[in-house]
């Protein structure tokens, strides 16, 4: 594994590739990996902005830790990496042997409902919260939005794209006092992983944002 000032995008994304996903997803938490080029990319932007080495890091909704162990490898001071399954932690540690023999001291692992999660200020947010697009979840994206803005002054934040979602997001950020530096809209592959999946492959239109407190 490279771990070293060679380290690039392409790189990256090859060594994220290494973490598995959900051993058995629940559809109620909306648990989808996230795919290793858009956490790759995710990463080396807030990497580029200057918002990792160095960096106090949170990740909201964690799962297997994909992309806390890329901000490890990208320089990060710590990493709080919370997660509402229990479950999924207890695996991450399991999969993640050989990384965590590396950043272990660095991460802090809290099995928490991020509504309840109680942290102290960290210096960046990096996560792909749950879109909610799951009925009983509606709303859970903007509520995870919530939490970043109250504990970090930089957000990077993966959602599922609409203009009337955008509005929202473009409101919510001005009342948290940030405002959105940049934005990806990418295609997000997501596999039939569930029972009510019908095709073999969904895409979906993502957007990455990028906040910055004013």
């Amino acid at each position: 594994m490279l771990y070293n000032t060679r380290l690039n995008k392409r790189n990256l994304e090859s060594v994220l590739e290494q973490i598995p996903g959900f051993s058995t997803p629940k559809r109620s938490l909306e648990q989808y990996v996230t795919p290793s080029n858009l956490a790759a990319e995710i990463l080396w932007l807030a990497y580029m902005h200057g918002d990792i080495s160095g960096k106090t890091i949170a990740d909201l909704g964690c799962g297997t830790l994909r992309l806390a162990i890329g901000a490890l490898i990208l320089g990060a001071k710590r990493v709080l990496a919370i997660d509402i399954d229990c479950s999924v932690l207890t695996s991450a540690l399991r999969i993640n042997e050989n990384f965590l023999k590396i950043f272990g001291h660095k991460i802090i692992m809290v099995c928490s409902d991020v509504r309840e999660a109680y942290t102290n200020h960290v210096d960046t947010v990096i996560m792909n919260p749950p879109f909610g697009v799951y009925r009983k979840n509606r709303g859970l994206d903007i509520i995870f939005l919530k939490k970043a803005f109250e504990i970090a002054n930089s957000v990077y934040s993966i959602h599922k794209y609409s203009p009337g979602l955008h509005r929202l997001v473009q409101v919510l950020s001005d009342s948290y006092g940030f405002r959105i530096i940049d934005e990806k809209i990418r295609d997000l592959m997501i596999p039939m992983i569930f029972k009510t999946h019908t095709r073999r492959i969904y895409r979906v239109k993502a957007v990455i944002y990028i906040f910055r407190k004013s």
